[in-house]
């Protein structure tokens, strides 16, 4: 085994071994080998010659178990990064929990790593924009009694506030109808929106269509025809390339993560789902999305994304980064606005 030794050590493993099989006095080891007699006692009570480590070996824990409960919800729900969670609980629990020791009970938890391809994640670079800027896109949510339901998820990408709404299917006039309801209930102007290439949303590669990727929307979809009546630019992410919409497909992923990880409900013997109905369903997603609607993030330097949202006067997106995705909510940012 490979020896690796203190940058402040006095001995080398050949004169800790030569110690240990000394018996000679300590006073005379001292001497031949340049250390103090403590040095000496130390090696001779130990059967290795290997360094320890320096950390205190009664270091204290700064973390409750009621703390450590709250870390790993804010880990595993919420999916906050290190920094996030301990600015949620130096404000809200534990003033003064400094950062090393949420890393430290992250560690025993078993949290300390996210899971690769959620939260944040690697920088991605996009463009200055002004307030205003929709990520649209649908998720599946499956099916409970028998029934399918999706969820249509709008972000603005400069407060990061989100809009969603459960939907029966992905028909494009349900489609077309949820964003209308989204515009009518965001209250504020959107001049850009930015979805994938779903026939929900248009008929860029529609039946007959030869062009590949070079084709373009006729302009004639519902959908087209909705954002150009509100002066809307819609825009379109490349073809088989669902990161250029990352915003909202990590969001997406996020609200996932947190429905798979819902313990079962009690009710439900055999574990097939962790909700009895889709009422249940709704009911978590609204409660996960109030929680995350006002915790305060370090990517909007502390803010909630509401607060930010109601104070968007002149506030354009920061170019060159993506920050976490924001807050959750179902119903109109004006009812938000006024509970802040």
């Amino acid at each position: 085994m490979k020896t690796r030794l203190h940058a402040n050590a006095r001995t080398t493993p050949k004169v800790r071994a030569e110690i240990q099989a000394s018996h000679d006095p300590v006073a005379v080891l001292a001497r031949r080998h340049g250390v103090s007699e403590t040095t000496i006692r130390k090696w001779r009570r130990r059967s290795d010659i290997q360094d320890r480590s320096h950390v205190r070996h009664d270091l204290g824990q700064a973390t409750s178990p009621e703390d450590e409960r709250l870390i790993a919800e804010l880990r595993t729900r919420a999916g906050l990064s290190l920094d996030d969670i301990t600015e949620v609980m130096n404000r809200c629990v534990h003033p003064g929990l400094s950062r090393d020791s949420v890393w430290r009970a992250l560690r025993r938890l078993g949290l300390n790593r996210r899971p690769r391809g959620s939260g944040p994640g690697a920088a991605q670079s996009f463009e200055d924009t002004p307030f205003g800027f929709v990520h649209v896109d649908l998720m599946y949510l499956g099916k409970l009694g028998g029934v399918p339901e999706f969820t249509f998820v709008a972000i603005e990408r400069t407060s990061r506030f989100v809009h969603v709404e459960v939907l029966p299917d992905r028909r494009i006039a349900t489609v077309t109808a949820a964003m209308e309801r989204f515009l009518a209930a965001f209250g504020h102007p959107v001049h850009t929106v930015l979805t994938d290439n779903g026939a929900e949303f248009t008929d860029r590669f529609r039946t007959g269509s030869r062009a590949g990727a070079e084709a373009r929307p006729t302009g004639s979809h519902p959908f087209d025809r909705l954002c150009a009546a509100h002066g809307i630019r819609h825009k379109l992410t490349r073809p088989y390339r669902p990161q250029t919409n990352g915003m909202v497909e990590r969001f997406n992923r996020r609200l996932g993560e947190a429905m798979r990880n819902r313990p079962p409900a009690r009710d439900n013997s055999r574990h097939r789902t962790v909700f009895l109905d889709r009422e249940a369903r709704t009911a978590f997603i609204l409660r996960f999305v109030e929680n995350y609607n006002r915790t305060r993030l370090r990517c909007l330097d502390y803010q909630a994304p509401i607060a930010v949202l109601s104070n968007q006067t002149q506030h354009n997106s920061p170019g060159g980064r993506v920050v976490p995705q924001a807050c959750l909510r179902h119903g109109a940012a004006r009812r938000c606005r006024r509970a802040e």
